[in-house]
Parts: structure tokens; sequence; C-alpha cells
């Protein structure tokens, strides 16, 4: 063989050095063990969200935030990672391998040491490469879609949130309104029991009715307590933080918006399209995987020298013959996950379009619901303040007076519960639709 002349090269120990120098190297990323809750709206990250002047912050304003927050997307978030790791594995085939041997001569007729070295390359991902390229961006695109519906989803519950809090709020201040009213029957009552003008059995009748009102009252400020921090917690902050809100405004939607959007669910939807997007990498998997009954193939050169300073070299090639595995358990696994998936969307879709109709029908009756007893919440609120009138003149008994009270308060709190159910049955519909959503993409595809 030839000396390497002074001044030159060895190119293998340089191509060896290359590719250690481009090898991933370790960096360590402690684990941060403190909760990351912020203490105030201000301390959140707002993204360009402008706060009104006033401070006060719509359904919309809440809904970024929580959205911009929300801990559980962050980490959501971050497995779209892994998803981009799957699509950059798809697109690289692997490295090549080289071998290589030395046998010393110790006896016998040769006169030199024998040598011998090949180098191969797998070009198995070559004929999966498009199959696999496409199922790894099919995931991928499931991961986003994936993420924009838990994003949606977080935004509809803050905010429902919001509506329950503002639902929470008129509710306390009827029932303090209902207490003060009672609580004023009670004390004249005290007094005319005092006076001897009336019994403890008519003294009672108006104790118990504040009782009553007190326990409610207690039970609806605990009920608001842990809405707060139910939000407080979708938003990052810490809990017992004031969320200063604005009255929320909620959009009616028509029968003509529920019905051009279940026309075009499956179009927009982020977790229908999810599942699209999952048949379509099970579907690539399944090709993949019927391409796999020829691999692995490897094609390469090897070469040597043998004892008696021989020299060799020439190609080579390795392939698996289909004969008996032919990966046939892979391929049924991969049609039956294929068909499976379209199962599930199927299944899916129709629950879909079930739950959006069937509460269409329910936020109609709602409304309704909610009209009327406006109607007769106020209608109850003019007889109680007549009541209350008639009772100052010694026209009516304090037990009409209370029951009066009690009726008209329970009236009012009935109108608000209706109306807080109305406007979240409102909010979750445009949710279940997909009202309101940026255009997805969405992968062809007949399961």
């Amino acid at each position: 063989m030839p000396r390497v002349g002074k001044g030159r090269c060895r190119p293998l120990p340089w191509l060896l050095v290359l590719a250690i120098a481009g090898c991933a190297s370790y960096h360590p990323a402690p684990l941060n063990l403190a909760a990351q809750l912020q203490p105030s709206i201000a301390a959140l990250d707002h993204a360009g969200l402008q706060i009104p002047a006033n401070g006060a912050l719509s359904l919309r304003d809440v809904a970024e935030l929580a959205v911009l927050n929300n801990p559980d997307l962050a980490a959501a978030r971050a497995q779209r990672g892994i998803a981009q790791a799957d699509l950059l594995a798809a697109g690289l085939p692997p490295d090549p391998s080289i071998s290589g041997g030395f046998e010393a001569l110790l006896g016998g007729p040769g006169d030199v040491s024998a040598i011998s070295g090949s180098l191969m390359q797998d070009v198995s991902a070559l004929i999966t490469y498009k199959a696999d390229k496409q199922a790894a961006q099919a995931g991928l695109s499931q991961v986003d879609a994936g993420i924009l519906w838990q994003e949606w989803q977080v935004a509809s519950q803050a905010e429902q949130l919001c509506v329950t809090l503002d639902g929470d709020a008129r509710m306390i201040a009827s029932l303090r309104a209902n207490a003060a009213g009672l609580n004023a029957v009670n004390q004249s009552t005290a007094k005319q029991v005092a006076a001897h003008n009336l019994t403890l059995n008519e003294a009672s009748t108006s104790m118990a009715a504040l009782a009553t009102v007190q326990t409610a009252l207690n039970t609806a400020e605990q009920g608001l307590s842990h809405d707060r921090d139910q939000l407080d917690a979708l938003l990052g902050l810490e809990p017992g933080t004031e969320i200063p809100l604005a009255p929320p405004q909620v959009q009616t939607v028509s029968a003509a918006q529920a019905k051009q959007a279940l026309d075009t669910l499956a179009q927009r939807r982020p977790d229908l399209i999810a599942l699209s997007y999952g048949y379509t990498q099970a579907d690539a998997k399944l090709r993949g995987a019927i391409l796999s009954q020829f691999l692995p193939v490897s094609i390469g050169a090897a070469g040597g020298r043998d004892t008696a300073n021989v020299m060799s070299a020439g190609p080579q090639v390795t392939l698996t013959l289909p004969l008996f595995n032919r990966n046939r358990a892979g391929i049924a696994s991969a049609r039956a996950t294929r068909a499976a998936l379209g199962a599930q969307f199927r299944a899916s879709l129709a629950a879909a379009d079930g739950g959006a109709r069937a509460l269409l029908a329910d936020a109609a009756l709602l409304r309704a619901q909610n009209a009327a007893a406006d109607a007769q919440a106020r209608g109850a609120g003019v007889i109680a303040v007549q009541a209350r009138h008639a009772y100052a003149a010694g026209m009516l008994d304090a037990l009409s007076a209370a029951n009066l009270q009690t009726a008209a308060g329970e009236r009012g709190r009935e109108a608000i519960a209706l109306n807080t159910q109305a406007r979240i049955a409102e909010l979750s519909l445009a949710t279940l639709l997909g009202l309101g959503l940026p255009p997805i993409a969405t992968p062809e595809l007949a399961p």
C-alpha cells in the first residue's frame, strides 16, 4: 500500500472528529419546585392585551388572559415539542455504519496480516419516507388542533365563571336586601312582643324566615369564594385574588347561526379535526406497514486484503424476503387502528352534533323560563314594597309581611339563577358549535 507522504491529511480521523463535534451534548435543566402563581392581574402575561382604564375586565379580556396564562395550557403546549421531534425524525435518514477487522498472521503460507472493512447505509427510510413524513405531519397537526381545543375550552370556562360570579354577586345582593327587610320586620315584631301586643308565636315566624335567609346568604358567600378561587386558578393567580369584572355581555346564538355551524361542525371543531388528523396518521402508518414487508434494505461496499496480499472490494446489498412474516402482524394492527379511529371519529361527531342540538333546545327553554321568572319577580317585588308600607302603617300583620317579602326574594333569586343558567348555556352552545374560532386546516379523509 502506498505510504502517506508528509503534509497529507488522513481523511478518516477528520471525518470522525467532525461527526463527534456535530453530536448533541447534555445540559442540566433543574426542576423548579416553587409554585408559579401570580399575585395580581398586572403580574400576568398580557401579550399586548389592553386593560380598560377602569380596570373592569370583559368576558373576552378574561378569556384571553386565561389562554395566555393557564398553567395546564402551558403544559399542553410543551407537548408540541414531542410531535415536532417525531416530524424531524421522519425526515432524517439513519446514520451509515462502518465496520473494520484485522487478523494478525500467526502462521501458514501467507505473508501479511488480513484486514477488512465495510460501509453500509440502511435505505429503508427512503422506501417509507413519504408515509412516515405524512404520519408525523398529521401527528403534529393533531397535537396543534388538540391544543386549540383546550384553549377554546379554557376560554369558555373562564367566561362561564365570570357569568357565575356575576350571578353569585346578584344572588348575595338579593339575599342581603331580603335579610335587611326581614330584620326590620323582626325588630318591629320583637318590640310588639315586648309591649305584649303580639305573641311569641307570631314573632317566631319572622325570626325563622330571617334565619333561613341568613343561612342561604352564608352558602351564597361560600359559593362566591369558591368560584372566585376557580377563576384565579384558571388564570394562574394566587387564591383569593380579586378580579374586577365588567357586567358580562353574552350574545344569543340564533337558530340560523346554529344550523350553519352544525352543518360544518366536523370542519371547525378542533377536537373533531384532531380526530380526523389521527385517522390520517393511522392511514399513513398503514401504508408504511405495508411497505415494511420488504425491510430492512441496506446497500454499501465492502473490501479487504487476505493473508496472501490479495485485495478485493465490491458492493453489498441486504434485504428481507417476504416469505413467512411479511409484517402481517404490523399490517393487521395498523389496519385495525385505522378502523378504530374511523369509528371513534364518527361516534364523536354524532355525540358533538347531538350534544349541540340538545343544548340549543335547552338554551331556548332557559330563555323562556328566565323571561317568565323575570316578570314574576317584578310583580312579587311590587307586592313586597306594598306589604312593607302596609305593615309600617299597621294595616298588615307581621306574618303576612314576612311571607310576602320572603316570597318576593325567592322569586327574584329564581330569576337570577335562571338568568345565570341561560347565559352559561349560550356560552356552552357557542363552544360546542365552535363559533368564533379561526379557520383550521383539515385533512382530506373519508373515514
